[in-house]
Order: structure tokens, then sequence, then C-alpha cells
């Protein structure tokens, strides 16, 4: 992994090379456009950072793919954003999305299913991966880099410019307001966990314009960070929680509403402290939500999933088997993958459902989501300034 200093740096080379389209970037960042009306009420238009002049990211359509058994690019610790739409499986590199910040991508139909368009999304700073529906009551939008909001990437609906809060899928502004989009399973993990979950994968190939730009096998782009890496994105975080450091990794969960919780979905924090204690397994009941949250401290990936399977709650624990720990559960013995199929045993073939949730670091979870639990505290929320210390240490 490549130290914070060493990113920056090239961050800054990139933010003072040629843009994209040749032009050079100007000494003093231009006044950015007023946001397009209306706006959310809740959100601090003044704290949105359109960065769409001062930084060449740009967004990638429907990239080349190569099979797995052809990816020499590839190294078995790089780190990738794997889904599984209509059967296929792809996997994106974080060491190319970093820099596109949203890849649109098309899903061919299945036998089951419809052809699908979806962007795999990601901020590097916040370690936030999101795989997002992009159809709409049956409309199909693209989606493009835009700025920052709350230290997090924001992205912007390519037609109307809308805003899309990428922690949320929510457009906060335009003629889109107060749609969301619908989130879709992904999984941040190594080349190597993913190629071993589904060898007939594909990958997103380094073949494109953008090739330049990406970070490299030797200097991959970092996997969350513990401080910001440039001074603008300070500005836009709107809220703190102090119940936790600010550049601690969580695991941020959405519980489904249900009678027993609340009228709406529930968010809740697990951090990656907290599941290394707990041994990578975690058994737990929220409101009536059963919940089973997998981690794997190797690859430091992370699921949490609906304990339920045909009527029963199943409990999950960690086991030896074959000279490796898996995990399993304690009702038939099934063996469980890190995504919740079932691998072998009584229940192979079965798919856990799972929840929607995605890899965080703290500042940017408690900024969209001020009333989120955390696992392992009954702590009430903690507002206040969590940068105040790390300020007075650079002064």
């Amino acid at each position: 992994m490549v130290s914070g200093s060493i990113w920056c740096a090239s961050l800054l080379a990139v933010l003072l090379a040629f843009s994209i389209d040749g032009a050079v970037a100007q000494s003093e960042p231009p006044k950015p456009p007023a946001l397009k009306q209306p706006i959310a009420a809740d959100i601090d238009a003044g704290k949105v950072w359109d960065g769409r002049k001062l930084a060449p990211f740009k967004t990638m359509d429907n990239p080349g793919m190569v099979k797995a058994d052809a990816a020499d690019f590839m190294v078995p610790g790089d780190y990738v954003l794997g889904v599984t739409v209509n059967g296929q499986s792809r996997a994106y590199p974080t060491r190319y999305v970093w820099f596109h910040h949203a890849i649109n991508d098309t899903f061919a139909a299945s036998a089951s299913n419809p052809e699908k368009h979806v962007a795999i999304t990601y901020c590097s700073v916040c370690n936030t991966g999101i795989c997002y529906n992009l159809t709409i009551n049956g409309k199909t939008i693209l989606v493009d880099f835009f700025g920052l909001y709350n230290g997090i990437v924001a992205l912007c609906d390519r037609e109307t410019e809308g805003v899309i809060l990428q922690a949320e899928g929510r457009i906060i502004n335009g003629p889109l307001m107060g749609t969301t989009l619908q989130s879709e399973p992904i999984l941040d993990t190594t080349w190597e966990q993913w190629k071993q979950l589904h060898p007939d994968t594909l990958v997103m190939s380094p073949n494109t314009q953008f090739q330049r730009f990406y970070s490299s096998k030797e200097h991959p782009e970092p996997r969350g960070y513990d401080h910001f890496p440039a001074p603008y994105f300070q500005p836009t975080v709107t809220r703190g929680d102090l119940r936790l450091p600010p550049f601690d990794k969580v695991l941020g969960v959405a519980l489904p509403a249900s009678s027993g919780n609340t009228e709406s979905a529930q968010r809740r924090a697990y951090p990656f402290r907290a599941l290394k204690a707990a041994g990578g397994v975690v058994n737990e009941t929220v409101g009536t939500t059963h919940i089973a949250v997998f981690y794997d401290p190797q690859s430091e990936a992370a699921t949490a999933l609906s304990a339920n399977m045909g009527g029963k709650t199943l409990k999950f624990e960690l086991r030896a088997s074959d000279g490796n720990i898996g995990i399993f559960d304690t009702s038939t013995g099934t063996r469980w993958s890190i995504e919740g199929l079932g691998i072998a045993g009584k229940l192979k073939g079965k798919q856990l459902q799972r929840l929607d949730c995605h890899l965080s670091q703290w500042y940017g979870w408690s900024a969209c989501f001020p009333d989120t639990t955390i696992y392992g505290t009954t702590d009430a929320p903690k507002p206040g300034n969590p940068f105040v210390k790390q300020e007075s240490n650079t002064n």
C-alpha cells in the first residue's frame, strides 16, 4: 500500500497537469456555477464543492473487459470492487476507479432479467464503493464526477446535472431531486479473493484513454485514509460525531424497515476494530432484523446479511476445515462464503439475503447518517468537530 504522502503528490500532479481536453489547469480555481434549483432543504449548499473545473476526473462508460486468466496486469493483492449482475461477475480495480469515481456499465439480459445499467461508484478517501442501478422510473441515466460533499465524492446526472450524494444515492437538486438510486450488492476485496469466489469473472482493462492517470501495481491507490489529502475536503464536512475517530473504518449497514424497528431504514455502523475483536463473525438482532456480519481480516472485506433462511434464524461461527478457517452455521453445518452463498453442506447453493451495506470511514458515514447506531456501544450520537485535534497538531 502506498503512503498518503505519495498519493498526495500524485494527486497534485494530476490537478496541475494538463486537463483531459488539453487545457492547462488555472492557478486560481474558477468560481463554480450556482447549484441548480431546487435544492433539498437539509443540504448546506455552501458546502457542496463543484470540482469539475479544477479536477480532471472523468467517468468511464462501458470499459473493456478481460477474462481473469488473461489479466496479467493484475496482482493477487490488488483491491477490486466486485459485482455480479444478471449472473455476470465483473471486477473493477480500485487503482483505476479512483480516478473515474464512477463507471457506467451495462450487463446483458439473462434468462430471467432484462438488460441492466449500473454505476460502480468509488470514493478512495472515504473508502466507499457502491454499485447503483441507473434506471429511474423506466429511464436510464448516466452519472459523472461532480465534486465533494461531507468529504465524500459527489456525482451528478449527466443530463440534468443534478448532484448525487455518492454515499446515499440521493439526488439533492434539479428536476430529479428527491430520487434515490437503488443500490446493488458489491464486494470491496482483493483480486485473489474475488477470483476464488468467481472464477469466471471478467476484470476491467487498463487500456483506456485515461490509463496515464491510473495508479500502478507497485504504487496502488490507498484503500481509505487517515487524513484528508487536500485542503478542500474538510470545508465540505457538515457535521461530526466524536464516538469514533473520524478515519476509523466501518461497515455501514442500512437495516430494512420493520414493525419492530423504525418507519424507515435504520443505519448501523460496524467498526473494523469491533469485527476483528469478534473474530470475524457477528450475530445480532436489531429490532426484528436478524443480522450476520462476516469480516475477512486478510482482505478486509466485510458484508452484512439477513440471518434468516427458510423461516429459521441461523447462527454463524468460524471453524477449522481442511486446514483453513471457514464460516459455518451451527444448525446445519453448511459452509458459507463471505457473500452469504452456501458452498458446502446441507444448504449448498442457497443464498442469504445481502443487506444494503458499504465500507466507509467513520467521518463520512456519521456525517451522512447522524442518527446511526454503532455495534458494540449504546452511546448516543456525540456531535462535535472531529478534526480539532488534528488541526492543533499541525499548528
